[in-house]
């Protein structure tokens, strides 16, 4: 019996190893041809797949999935895009790759916005930022809460989707993003549109067409283009709006984009009527039925092809079985005793695959665990900090209530008993003064630190009560607006942060913005409590401010919102005033 060289086992391991090198480079070529070639990201894609199934790679096979699934949803083809990205949720899950999830409820978002089923796109998107906030990913952060913004385009609620893109659009610019900025704006720009302001509309898609040309985005620079037309027609200006069309149907032919082609060509025939140039128009429109058809037929060719692709494959593999066959009893004839040691190698490397993936799994598992553990200790760390600092609070209220306070009384007392026997003058009526300003004083301080009211009150109430005795004595102007706050129900300690970020802005505002106004606004979405404070004051440098002691304050309400689940944006520009936006999920606060 002949012994199998070391060589032959060394062969075999270097070759598992490079199968799954190529999965890896298979999937990168599929994301790099994501915005020039449709065709190839799915071919690509499919090929990863294949070989990951076969290599029992649980993440890239999900990886690969996704792709294809992309890959199809640029093409247009919507419910090949929904199997295939359910098939990719399996598989992450399988897998516990939360990046993966983060990016792909991102784009599963989009695709129920795009089969109208609202619901399915409300829970997604939700589930999409709150996974790329456990990644710490603000690449996908970005991109969840943009698609977020789509959601409430989509439904018809400008202000909140001009309020998400423009939080998306930040954060895009921050981490340098330009095609991230640009999908932004195009939002954006639609967003405003919808609200008849046409010129931050152009504006904002301007932009978009430079950001994509700069980055060598040719597809969304084509829809750029288109988009400004379309916004030029929309303010009755076919002249302006007839050239970007033909423009984007030059590229759209360049790139082989036929829907976007065909579209062009129907803009550019209303553009064209609307000037009373109806031979042009004519020739659009006809233009555009050829193209139509064009694609009608193209797609009856490829349903043939792919007919006539599967009959020579399935006639091919049963050609291979026979041959496959012939040659196995051929084998088995000349090599009968080899069949054992074959056997042995088979199954050495078939338990070493297994030792790989069991280890493997178990690796993953540790680090998740490890993960968890550490989200749990740095989340029992800050209720312990946020705990000990109102336990001090409550300490020197008390204090200052039953000490202080208590012998500013006794004092003012004996005052009065004083003035009984010699009769009240001018300087005991001044100290008597005095006094009664003190006791004020340290009784606001104490109902400050820890106020009453919060214990029994719900949130509107609580905010109410501080602004009732902030307007008694400050020559600011607060204004209030409730929405939909009747049937909020948060618990106490979700009550007394949101009421601590409020006492923590309102102070600040009144020791350093020299504001005249302020106004605040609580809206309750159903699913999502919004929280808006806006002043007219001398405003800041937000990022200058935090790299400083002096932008602690806004570290702690940071870090009081984030305790509860909640985000902080700020928008504040030197000499134009400042505006919080506090946005917490009612369904992680719901008593």
């Amino acid at each position: 019996m002949k012994r199998i060289p070391l060589v032959v086992m060394f062969v075999v391991f270097l070759t598992i190893g490079a199968s799954s090198q190529t999965t890896r480079q298979l999937i990168d070529s599929a994301r790099v041809n994501k915005t020039t070639n449709f065709a190839k990201v799915v071919k690509f894609a499919t090929r990863a797949y294949e070989q990951a199934r076969a290599e029992n790679q649980i993440k890239l096979q999900g990886e690969a999935a996704f792709m294809i699934g992309m890959g199809n949803y640029l093409s247009g083809n919507h419910d090949k895009t929904l199997r295939w990205y359910i098939e990719a949720e399996k598989l992450y899950q399988a897998a516990d790759f939360t990046d993966g999830l983060a990016e792909l409820y991102s784009d599963m978002g989009i695709l129920y916005l795009r089969l109208k089923k609202m619901k399915e796109a409300d829970e997604i998107s939700q589930k999409a930022i709150s996974y790329a906030l456990r990644t710490k990913n603000k690449q996908r952060l970005s991109a969840a809460i943009n698609n977020r913004g789509l959601m409430f385009l989509d439904g018809g609620k400008m202000d909140s989707a001009i309020t998400y893109f423009s939080k998306s659009y930040a954060i895009y610019k921050v981490i340098k993003d330009k095609v991230g900025m640009a999908y932004a704006l195009d939002y954006m720009a639609s967003a405003l549109s919808e609200k008849g302001q046409y010129g931050p509309a152009l504006s904002a898609m301007n932009e978009s067409k430079q950001l994509r040309a700069g980055v060598g985005d040719k597809t969304g620079e084509a829809i750029a283009v288109n988009n400004i037309g379309e916004l030029y027609l929309k303010i009755n200006k076919p002249a302006e709006a007839s050239p970007y069309f033909i423009e984007a149907g030059k590229k759209a032919h360049a790139l082989k984009y036929a829907a976007l082609e065909t579209y062009t060509y129907s803009q550019l025939a209303v553009s064209y009527k609307m000037q009373g140039k109806y031979k042009e128009a004519f020739e659009a429109q006809t233009t555009y039925l050829e193209l139509t058809q064009q694609e009608l037929d193209a797609k009856r060719n490829k349903d043939i092809e792919e007919l006539q692709t599967k009959y020579a494959t399935d006639k091919k593999e049963q050609e291979n079985k026979l041959l496959l066959a012939k040659a196995r009893e051929q084998k088995a004839e000349l090599s009968r005793n080899r069949v054992g040691i074959y056997a042995l190698l088979a199954t050495i490397i078939f338990l070493a695959i297994i030792f790989y993936l069991v280890y493997n799994r178990y690796r993953i598992k540790q680090q998740a665990r490890f993960r968890e553990a550490m989200l749990e200790e740095e989340h029992l760390r800050t209720q312990a900090i946020m705990d000990a600092e109102e336990n001090e609070r409550q300490r020197l209220a008390r204090e200052l209530h039953d000490g202080i306070g208590q012998m500013l009384c006794s004092a003012r007392m004996q005052l009065e008993y004083s003035q009984l026997d010699d009769g009240p003058a001018d300087e005991d009526n001044a100290a008597l003064q005095m006094l009664d300003d003190s006791i004020k004083e340290v009784r606001d301080l104490s109902h400050s630190m820890m106020p009453p009211y919060i214990l029994n009150k719900n949130l509107r109430e609580a905010i109410e009560e501080f602004i009732h005795r902030l307007n008694n004595k400050d020559l600011v102007n607060i204004y209030t607006e409730w929405v939909n706050t009747d049937s909020m129900s948060i618990d106490k300690t979700t009550t007394l942060m949101l009421y601590r970020s409020v006492q923590e802005i309102i102070s600040n505002i009144f020791k350093h913005a020299r504001a005249k106004n302020i106004h605040i606004e609580l809206v309750n979405h159903d699913t999502e409590l919004t929280l808006m404070i806006v002043d007219d004051g001398v405003g800041f440098d937000k990022d200058s401010l935090l790299k400083t002691n002096k932008g602690l304050g806004l570290k702690n309400i940071e870090s009081r919102v984030a305790y509860i689940g909640g985000s902080l944006a700020i928008d504040a520009t030197p000499g134009k005033g400042v505006t919080y936006v506090i946005e917490l999920p009612l369904l992680s606060v719901a008593s």
